[in-house]
């Protein structure tokens, strides 16, 4: 199973609340998701190790203190999951997947941000380039042993500038981090497949697929289900791209759905 990785990100607020004070409140919640991290970590090796109500301990630690935890109610609903109480798993699946929608968008408000405050470092270095160009020119026409410094100074300048203007320059990823992950819609997949909601579990394969093409988990699930339904051809169409995928499909499945003649509506 992979791992999760989620940044501790933070909340958005409203638009209409100053900046600064947002900011703040951004941090407040960076500071809270570190200070969460030894939870989530022992949460992690607990559930490795099949130690599950170690496991629902440090989750539900987080949760108290973090209502929104992304990564807490994740690892909740994966025990639960394993205990059979698929009805809760999917409640925390879904806070899991709100959470980290709410923290993905924070994190895209902080770089449009940070992006701002480079764009004007562009600004003053322009200036500041300008004004020791004028210096160094003033200084060379009339001899001065300053001439060396100021070019230096100068040559310094126009490299802050080009790191300001390439940082400025760099696409922002954050908005692709908006996407709830792979991971999550496997495991909203297999939820709803145990709740007996085909139709909703396949919607779920197919996004994680979309998602991440190189998932090979998902392959198995979304073949299999499609072949129960009756859908062989399109069970077909996806083991042709797992295959693509070097996804290892389980030999019994694949040798089902290659071995099954086309059924007739």
């Amino acid at each position: 199973m992979r791992r999760s990785r989620i940044l501790p990100y933070l909340l958005v607020l409203g638009v209409l609340v100053p900046r600064v004070w947002t900011q703040d409140k951004e941090m407040a919640l960076i500071n809270a998701y570190a200070a969460l991290s030894p939870h989530i970590e022992k949460a992690r090796a607990a559930f490795r190790k099949d130690r599950l109500d170690k496991c629902e301990t440090e989750a539900l630690t987080c949760l108290r203190l973090l209502p929104e935890h992304q990564e807490a109610h994740f690892l909740m609903s994966l025990v639960l999951y394993k205990r059979g109480e698929f009805s809760r798993a999917l409640e925390h699946l879904q806070a899991a997947e709100a959470g980290y929608l709410m923290i993905a968008e924070a994190l895209f408000l902080v770089g449009r941000q940070n992006l701002q405050r480079q764009s004007e470092d562009v600004i003053r270095l322009t200036d500041e380039l300008a004004d020791l160009a004028a210096a160094y020119a003033a200084s060379k026409s009339h001899g001065s042993g300053l001439a060396e410094k100021y070019d230096q100074a100068l040559q310094d300048s126009r490299q802050e500038m080009t790191r300001a203007e390439e940082a400025r320059g760099r696409p922002d990823s954050n908005r692709e981090a908006s996407a709830i992950p792979a991971l999550y819609r496997y495991w909203h997949g297999n939820i709803l497949f145990m709740l007996k909601r085909p139709a909703e579990a396949e919607t779920e394969y197919r996004q994680a697929i979309a998602k991440d093409p190189d998932f090979r988990e998902t392959y198995n699930n979304l073949i299999n289900l499609l072949f129960i339904g009756g859908r062989v051809d399109e069970a077909r169409a996806i083991l042709s791209q797992a295959e693509v995928h070097k996804a290892k499909i389980h030999p019994e499945l694949k040798k089902a759905v290659l071995g099954q003649k086309d059924l007739i509506p």
